[in-house]
């Protein structure tokens, strides 16, 4: 169970490295609460989905679970890609301040939890209702953030890289895992 839970929390959150190195690439710090407040959402919609899928189970099946939440990380691979190619990448810092503030990382916690909250309700039908998994998503995913962000500043230190390149790049590992979370 233990293993399960450590996968799927990996899953559904490697594509918050690709935010993190996008933030990383504008320089864009998140603040300490901004931090926690992306934890809240995480753990929150990770907790709510699981509880609705218990509920659901008879209407949907892990499978379209699944390739529901993938069908999110191809989609928004895709503006990623489209945005950047258009010089207007994804970026949840409204006010250009180069910090995710309290009201930011409310839409940013959101956007990242909406393949959380698939994969939770997946669980909760096939009846994963451990607490470990919640805790585990919003613990990951602040994880990948924060350290895309962290190597994106220090990779943009030594080498000059165009920030689109890096989006696109974003852009392609989402489709990648999204990809391969259908196949697998």
């Amino acid at each position: 169970m233990l293993f399960n839970c450590i996968l799927l929390a990996l899953s559904v959150s490697i594509d918050s490295i690709g935010i993190g190195i996008t933030y990383g690439i504008k320089n864009t710090q998140i603040a300490k609460i901004s931090n926690f407040i992306l934890f809240a959402i995480s753990f929150c919609t990770t907790c709510g989905s699981i509880f609705l899928g218990h509920y659901i189970a008879v209407i949907l099946s892990p499978a379209f679970a699944t390739f529901l939440g993938s069908s999110f990380l191809i989609i928004l691979g895709l503006y990623s890609i489209y945005k950047s190619l258009n010089n207007t990448p994804i970026n949840f810092d409204a006010d250009h301040s180069n910090v995710i503030d309290k009201k930011e990382a409310i839409l940013l916690g959101l956007a990242l939890s909406i393949d959380s909250f698939c994969v939770g309700i997946g669980c909760g039908i096939i009846g994963i209702d451990d607490l470990l998994l919640p805790i585990l998503v919003a613990s990951f995913q602040l994880l990948f953030l924060n350290c895309g962000n962290f190597v994106a500043k220090k990779i943009i230190q030594r080498i000059d890289i165009s920030e689109n390149i890096l989006s696109i790049f974003a852009g392609i590992i989402l489709i990648f895992v999204g990809i391969l979370r259908i196949i697998f």
